[in-house]
């Protein structure tokens, strides 16, 4: 799992500014219309087995960010307002601390994707959160042989063999590991 924002570390933001204004930086430093909608707030619960057969578990909240059609020149959403929807919406769900920020938006641009928190900083007056897409990442690198920051080449010709396995992959057990849990990874 990509590591972003915590809800915990945003929801202190909304506290202490609340006069600042919510601007969205995406792909290539693109601004967000000033006149966009936070039309939804989504808890998602993800429960996970790696290749390696870890079991993991952790929540996300996905805040859904709609531009409209025509970009209005407007002044941006504070924190304030943005409290007072969360407001609204704990009265319905519990958000825990630690739940990972997700942003979901999508344009004409770009299409509708989760983006992960990059950064966020305050510039003047407005606190400005820097939207990246995510990457995949094997989280069992020890069982798989897979190093954590590796790059897997795709289809390359020197890369292509009779047998593409990994010698230390979890796809290519080693007979006397047949007592070990049995795990799809390919």
């Amino acid at each position: 799992m990509n590591q972003s924002m915590t809800w915990h570390n945003f929801k202190k933001n909304l506290d202490l500014y609340p006069d600042l204004q919510l601007t969205f930086l995406y792909q290539n430093q693109e601004r967000i219309f000033p006149n966009y909608h936070i039309t939804e707030f989504k808890l998602a619960t993800i429960e996970s087995v790696d290749c390696g057969g870890n079991y993991d578990t952790w929540k996300e909240i996905i805040l859904q960010v709609l531009e409209p059609k025509e970009k209005v020149e407007t002044e941006l959403m504070d924190l304030k307002k943005v409290n007072s929807i969360f407001t609204k919406v704990s009265n319905l769900i519990s958000i825990p601390d630690d739940s990972i920020l997700r942003i979901e938006f999508g344009n004409s641009k770009s299409v509708m994707r989760q983006y992960f928190v990059s950064n966020l900083q305050i510039v003047g007056s407005e606190l400005v959160m820097e939207l990246v897409d995510g990457k995949t990442e094997c989280k069992a690198n020890e069982s798989c042989g897979l190093e954590k920051s590796s790059n897997i080449p795709m289809f390359k010709k020197e890369f292509v063999s009779a047998n593409p396995v990994a010698q230390n992959s979890c796809c290519n057990k080693k007979p006397t590991e047949t007592n070990l849990k049995k795990v799809g990874c390919c």
